[in-house]
């Protein structure tokens, strides 16, 4: 463990100097994945999103844990991300790994483009000559358009709810209309997002589609 926090801890210039040279709209985010519900040791210009040490992990944090997908990557760079206020972020994250290639931690960098997108919006007016015709999205001036997408919230309960409720939007039919199976299937979903990666996964779960916990486990069980 204490291995693992050196080479953490050997990560905060290298964030530190990424902030002064992107400036202070970039947030800077060094994650230790051993604590999901406290990742964040060390931050800078954290006043973007709102978040500081001791936060929890975010939406895509818990789903890189769970999927893995850090074993055959370096990073993934140049996804979306949006704030607790309705900021928009392009961001990127690189994996910590050990000599071992185990991963331990995350460095995330997320540039505020909020207004950037609505400069873009206007410059893009000004050159069309007044046109009405809506400008194109930041997003598809580039050659690929970004896959991943990140609630950027530190606050654990609210970061459960953020995932339950956007998971819960797909469902057309009331709670107490949906069958096992679909209930079954939903716990998968959230399963497979890492929200069971958190302490508070099970009861949030329960609560928001009517069962008891032993419920949930039990549908864990099964999905085994």
């Amino acid at each position: 463990m204490e291995a693992s926090r050196l080479l953490l801890e050997s990560y905060f210039p290298i964030a530190s100097f990424i902030a002064a040279i992107v400036g202070p709209k970039c947030e800077v985010v060094v994650h230790d994945i051993s604590d999901p519900e406290h990742s964040i040791i060390f931050i800078e210009n954290g006043h973007i999103s709102g978040r500081k040490i001791g936060d929890g992990s975010t939406d895509l944090v818990l789903k890189i844990l769970k999927g893995e997908a850090y074993r055959d990557k370096q990073y993934i760079a140049n996804y979306k991300a949006s704030g607790s206020l309705g900021q928009k972020f392009r961001s990127s994250t690189y994996f910590i790994k050990d000599s071992q290639g185990k991963l331990v931690g995350l460095i995330c960098l997320n540039i505020d483009i909020t207004h950037v997108e609505i400069a873009a919006e206007w410059i893009n007016h000004v050159l069309q000559g007044g046109s009405l015709t809506p400008s194109a999205p930041i997003d598809s001036l580039s050659e690929e358009k970004p896959q991943e997408s990140e609630f950027l919230q530190g606050n654990v309960d609210d970061l459960l709810q953020h995932i339950i409720m956007k998971t819960l939007s797909k469902v057309n039919l009331p709670i107490d209309r949906l069958s096992s199976n679909e209930k079954i299937e939903i716990v998968k979903e959230l399963n497979e997002q890492g929200v069971f990666l958190l302490k508070g996964g099970v009861t949030q779960v329960a609560s928001a589609l009517s069962i008891s916990e032993p419920t949930v486990y039990r549908y864990l069980q099964k999905l085994r």
